[in-house]
């Protein structure tokens, strides 16, 4: 084990980004997980959750790039407790399945975002796989 003592200047932009630069170094690069792995794993969050779950996940993806509204959440769960337990339920089951970086940000204000690509994936596994399972079937009399 080694010890690393690092000083620097909260205030000061330059002495953070420093900082931030000599710890990136010291952690290794994490690959990101290839596009099927992402999508099976979409799939396991999905599968578990109910109607308002799903919708705080599909009005997310659907404002990718942008954000969607607090207020539009806060509608579709309930209340603004539920969008909090909402979020927080569905980033420890992201981080369960060993996946990195955050599944929706939230901003101070509230309003939730997701990484675009992550929000692709989202929009076609909920089309193809949850609102569609097997539209033979569903042909079937």
């Amino acid at each position: 084990m080694t010890t690393v003592t690092l000083t620097f200047d909260p205030d000061n932009p330059a002495e953070v980004e420093k900082a931030r630069a000599l710890l990136d170094r010291l952690v290794p690069a994490r690959s990101a997980p290839d596009p099927e792995t992402v999508r099976q794993r979409v799939i396991a969050l999905l599968r578990g959750y109910g109607e308002k779950r799903t919708e705080y996940i599909r009005h997310v993806a659907r404002a990718s790039p942008g954000s969607a509204d607090y207020d539009d959440l806060v509608a579709i769960v309930g209340s603004p407790k539920a969008v909090g337990g909402t979020h927080s339920a569905i980033e420890r089951a992201w981080r369960a399945k060993n996946m990195p970086g955050p599944f929706i940000a939230t901003d101070d204000l509230g309003s939730a975002h997701m990484d675009e690509t992550l929000a692709d994936i989202v929009l076609a596994v909920l089309h193809d796989v949850i609102d569609e399972p097997d539209p033979l079937r569903a042909a079937t009399f």
